[in-house]
């Protein structure tokens, strides 16, 4: 399940919640209130330059390299 960043317009609070899908019901955990924002992730990548990949292609693997190992998959290296 991911955990997804929110804001509560009504009380001015930022929270995490893990949901079991990207579309499940949200509320605040403070208020209850349900006029809630999705706030952007800032996540972190170890080793995004290798392979030549891109930041948004790359996902290292244990070997060092690309999902996709630097070659056939239709990423642009």
């Amino acid at each position: 399940m991911p955990i997804f960043r929110y804001y509560c317009k009504n009380c001015d609070m930022s929270f995490e919640l893990l949901l079991p899908r990207y579309d499940a019901e949200a509320f605040c955990p403070k208020c209850g209130a349900e006029d809630i924002e999705k706030e952007l992730n800032k996540i972190a990548i170890a080793g995004s330059k290798k392979s030549g990949c891109s930041l948004a292609e790359s996902c290292p693997s244990a070997a060092g390299g690309c999902c996709c190992g630097a070659g056939g998959c239709g990423h642009k290296h």
